[in-house]
């Protein structure tokens, strides 16, 4: 028998080749009748082998924070379950160093029978704090979730809500090297939300963290590295950001592979002196790319416009920004609906809009080649480097019309607002009353 030498000190989860494997019967009693058949030698197998989780590896250091994120079914959770141990895996293993806390579903871990408070103190000494630090913490705990006279109260009688408050308040606060985060904080008010995350930067800068989330945003927010997950294979590890734009690609062809059986042949674009996009950005290059791509910005006062060179472009206050784009169409679109989006460099869509919302109505556009040309004044936004993202739909209904695809990334920008911001974006007031009173004396 060989072993596998242990990961350096410096590495707090090391997955190694882990797989999962499950047996799926069409009819109940061939589960009892395959291995029978198999101890008496035959090979005939009666069910299915499914693979959850298919030849994961990764190395995730001390302190840092991994996202993992994936469509429904790509096998993130069963993958979090083999990590923290509940579950075995078919093949391969995990190593955890230090001391783990994880929040895999809501409630698991709890009796239903015990208060809130007994539950804390039953998950903290499974973890393995003493009695000493047990008592030492618990009013931070009972600080953090807030319950008031329910941390008294059998946890059968909680709200999802209160289930998570109770579920987040004990993990972060027995001390974990490692902690891992299933969806859990999805259920939470926003305001208890906020409080989380505060937490996980601040108070958990130096711990471990390892979350799972459809919260693209939270990722982008708290994660150093994302690995994506589809069909129980890792398809990407790496930048976060890149790694959102891969998931979102991953997810608009499967839609749109879906709809269409037969691959469109996509006719050349001329370039001109347009920068060129490349096809990687786009979500469905098949049916919606941007071959290039030109700006200028007009002033406000004088309306002169001067073409934007050099990314990143530098857009300054209320000025006028056209965007011209050399774009290649691969089907018909009936109701086209023409948008972009610009993200900060965490990720975080700051601003945007589409045509439907500016009530501009577009004509049907077959399949072909085309230029686009849309204008928006650039709004009085924090300083500092964003991307700007352009999308095609096809529908009449402002929220759910069908999106044709996105191209992530086409060009970088530069806000240099005139005055200083406040917050992400300036929003001026437009009436301020001071009335004094005449003081009254006795």
């Amino acid at each position: 028998m060989s072993f596998e030498p242990a990961p350096p000190s410096d590495i707090a989860i090391s997955v190694r080749s882990v797989g999962k494997e499950y047996r799926v019967f069409s009819r109940p009693h061939q589960r009892v009748l395959e291995p029978i058949l198999r101890r008496l030698g035959s090979d005939r197998r009666l069910g299915l082998s499914v693979k959850a989780v298919d030849d994961i590896s990764f190395d995730l250091a001390r302190r840092d924070t991994l996202a993992i994120i994936g469509r429904n079914g790509s096998g993130k959770s069963t993958l979090l379950e083999m990590i923290t141990g509940t579950l075995s895996p078919t093949s391969g293993e995990s190593i955890v160093q230090g001391r783990i806390s994880a929040l895999l579903e809501l409630g698991a871990g709890f009796n239903p029978d015990f208060t809130g408070r007994q539950n804390y103190r039953l998950n903290a000494s499974i973890l393995g704090l003493t009695d000493d630090e047990i008592a030492e913490t618990e009013p931070y705990v009972e600080a953090f979730a807030e319950l008031d006279y329910f941390m008294d109260e059998p946890v059968r009688t909680y709200s999802s809500g209160m289930y998570v408050r109770l579920a987040f308040a004990t993990a972060v606060h027995v001390k974990p090297d490692i902690l891992i985060v299933d969806e859990a904080l999805a259920v939470g008010d926003v305001f208890f939300q906020q409080k989380c995350f505060e937490f996980l930067e601040n108070e958990l800068a130096d711990v471990t963290k390892l979350l799972v989330t459809h919260d693209l945003a939270m990722a982008a927010k708290l994660a150093d590295r994302c690995i994506v997950m589809d069909e129980g294979k890792l398809v990407f590890d790496g930048d976060t950001l890149d790694g959102i734009q891969a998931y979102t690609a991953i997810s608009l062809r499967r839609r749109n592979a879906s709809e269409s059986d037969q691959p469109v042949e996509l006719p050349e674009v001329e370039q001109g002196d347009q920068v060129p996009v490349s096809s990687e950005s786009a979500s469905s290059p098949g049916l919606f790319r941007i071959a290039s791509i030109s700006a200028s910005q007009a002033d406000p006062a004088t309306k002169v416009s001067v073409p934007l060179r050099d990314q990143p472009w530098i857009c300054r206050s209320k000025h006028e920004i056209q965007i011209d784009l050399e774009a290649v169409i691969g089907q018909e679109v009936e109701s086209p609906v023409l948008g972009y989006l610009v993200r900060d460099r965490l990720g975080n869509a700051v601003f945007g809009e589409n045509s439907l919302g500016s009530q501009i109505a577009l004509e049907p556009m077959s399949a072909g080649a085309y230029r686009l040309t849309l204008a928006f004044p650039w709004p009085e936004v924090a300083p500092g480097d964003y991307t700007l993202t352009i999308g095609l739909g096809d529908g009449l209904h402002t929220h759910f019309h069908q999106i044709v695809g996105w191209v992530q990334g086409v060009a970088s920008m530069t806000s240099v607002p005139d005055r200083p911001v406040h917050g992400l974006v300036n929003n001026d007031i437009t009436s301020i009353k001071v009335i004094p009173r005449e003081s009254r004396t006795e």
